[in-house]
Formats: C-alpha cells, structure tokens, sequence
C-alpha cells in the first residue's frame, strides 16, 4: 500500500490516463477526487471501481480552466476526503489542426485546458499543502512538448509550456517539501489513440519509438505511483519520458 492513507486529486479522472492513474492511486490505499467536466455517468464509474479497493472517493465536476471551479473542487475534497497530499493535473485536449490553419480560438481552448489550467490547479493546491508541509505535484506534459511536434503545434507548445511551469512551480515547492514533476508520456494505447494507430500517421508514431511499439495506461500510472509515493524523497523538477525511446534528452 504505497499510498495508504494519501488523498489525490486526479483531472480528467473519468476516462483514459486519469481513469487508470485513479484506480492504480485506489490500489495503493489512496483516497481520489475524481474531476470530470462533461460525462457524470463515466465519473460514477471510476468512483465505484475506486471505492471498490476500500478507500474513499468523491466525484467533482469542474472545468479546471475556471479559477472559480478549481476553488470549489478543492475545497470539496478537503472537506470530504480530510486533505490534499497529490494533485495530478491530468486534464487535456489535442487537435491535430495544420499550423497554417489553427484559429485563434482553437489556440486559446488548447492553451486555457493544457497550460492555464495546470498553473490555476497549482496556485490554489499550494496554500493546502504548504500548510501540512508537504504534498506532490505531477503534470501531464506530452513528448510532442519535447521533440516540438510539427503536426500539433498549439498542443505542443502548450506541453512545452507545461514542462517549464512544472520547473518553475518546483523551485516555489522546494522549501514547502512539495516535489513538482511532469510525465511526458508518447503514444499511449487508449480509446482516444486506438482508431489513431490503425491510421499511418498512428504508424509513423509509433515507428519513431526505439521499442516499435505503443504504450500502455498502466506505463503512464506505474510512473505517477514512484512520483507520488513516498518510495522517491529526492525527485523534484523533472520530467519522465514516458515515450518508449521516442524522446532521449
């Protein structure tokens, strides 16, 4: 039980990587908001699974892009769940839009979910876990933010953005004992990616892997668990390629 007695917050919980990173959090003994914005039913779900491994869980809508929402999350969860250990800013949106083609309200909905977001989730999360002295942060960054992908560029820029909100939101943690790292996973094997691998572009992809090979929710999870446990004290500012060798730097 690597987690027990933990309470996260998950963004983006109710399907894909944040589903699977709840459940694998549940089964380590950890307590789970699972945040959603649009499929209460699917949320349900995941809340069931959790309290199925005999740990709490709450379920909270929000659109955490909305200063207002996040407040009212967390503040759901710590009276609810008695605290806030982890956050994992796992929410996210991607379109693969051609550069010459992206509107300016495309840019700002990629820009307010995968940047802004983070950055809303992290200030409020701070004032919680500065006051017990402790709490882990992990964002949702992307390989595309690390080799700058061509056929993405809004969603990759707001990755790349990620990855340095998530350096310097570490310095601000560091005297507070909270330790803020970024998974940068490459192409993961999901609901979303399936139909997408079938496709040659989903080859290509995959192809540029060392492992030739997509990954799995559970090689996402696995790497939030170390981030998250107490197994890892000296982690902070770092991002984990989670991209089968994609990514080398």
């Amino acid at each position: 039980m690597r987690l027990k007695g933990k309470i996260a917050v998950v963004t983006g919980a109710s399907r894909g990587l944040g589903r699977g990173i709840a459940i694998r959090f549940a089964e380590e003994g950890c307590s789970i908001a699972v945040n959603y914005l649009t499929s209460e039913q699917a949320a349900n779900e995941v809340k069931d699974l959790i309290e199925e491994k005999g740990v709490r869980a709450i379920t909270c809508k929000a659109d955490v892009s909305s200063r207002s929402q996040v407040k009212e999350m967390l503040q759901q969860t710590n009276e609810h769940l008695g605290g806030i250990d982890i956050l994992v800013n796992n929410a996210g949106v991607g379109k693969n839009t051609p550069f010459e083609e992206i509107t300016d309200d495309e840019w700002d909905q990629i820009m307010d979910l995968n940047l802004k977001a983070a950055f809303i989730c992290c200030q409020e999360v701070f004032p919680y876990m500065k006051k017990q002295g402790s709490g882990r942060i992990i964002n949702m960054a992307s390989a595309a933010g690390q080799y700058h992908g061509p056929e993405i560029v809004h969603y990759a820029v707001s990755k790349a953005g990620l990855i340095s909100l998530t350096k310097v939101i570490a310095r601000h943690g560091a005297p507070h004992n909270i330790m803020v790292n970024a998974i940068a996973p490459g192409i993961i094997l999901t609901d979303m990616t399936r139909e997408e691998l079938k496709t040659p572009l989903g080859s290509k992809i995959v192809d540029m892997t060392l492992l030739k090979r997509p990954g799995e929710i559970a090689d996402v999870a696995n790497s939030c668990l170390l981030l998250a446990s107490d197994e890892q004290n000296y982690i902070t500012g770092h991002v984990v390629s989670v991209s089968g060798g994609a990514c080398l730097g």
